[in-house]
């Protein structure tokens, strides 16, 4: 087994953690059915956390080549792991077997938190596509879709305001159908 190969499963562990609880409080919020009060600002939330985990995952395929992975670089990405994780626990609202499910309330509540954190997730992107990036285009375009989705996510985090948060969210959105659109092709 290459290097790669062993910290990539120890990644891959952690990004699919954080996918399956994205998608166990989806199946709970179905089965909540009629008690839950829908927030569009959540599921748009919970919609950016699934799209940064995969992101991630995909961008590290691009260090498949390197030899040598020194332990502050296993280290690094996997805090970027951890804090992935830690956005999906956090944009997952608890969803009991009974009573009112607020998902509104929720995100009133606790957006500005895990908007805090995706701040800082982003900032970290930032840092490390400087630090270990390379010249490919999935790399190229996480930088470019990275700055205005900082400052989309530091406006989100300031303010209390829905309108402002919403306007926030869809900036944040469209650079990851952006980002996506433009790797076509960059598993090759």
């Amino acid at each position: 087994m290459r290097a790669f190969d062993f910290v990539m499963t120890l990644y891959s562990f952690v990004y699919a953690l954080g996918v399956a609880q994205i998608l166990a409080t989806v199946g709970d919020m179905v089965r909540a059915g009629k008690r839950l009060r829908f927030s569009w600002l959540n599921a748009g939330w919970m919609l950016n956390v699934l799209l940064a985990i995969v992101a991630w995952w995909l961008s590290l395929w691009d260090l498949r080549a390197e030899t040598s992975w020194p332990m502050l670089t296993v280290l690094v990405f996997f805090v970027v792991a951890c804090l992935l994780y830690l956005l999906a626990r956090m944009v997952s609202a608890p969803i009991p077997a009974e009573g009112i499910v607020d998902l509104q309330r929720y995100h009133q509540e606790e957006g500005r938190k895990y908007a805090a954190v995706f701040t800082v997730e982003v900032a970290l992107t930032i840092a490390t596509v400087f630090l270990y990036g390379s010249s490919s285009q999935n790399w190229i375009a996480s930088n470019e879709a990275s700055w205005p989705t900082l400052a989309a996510s530091v406006a989100a985090t300031v303010t209390g305001n829905r309108w402002v948060q919403a306007a926030a969210l869809f900036v944040i959105l469209a650079m990851w159908v952006w980002y996506y659109a433009t790797l076509q092709g960059a598993l090759t």
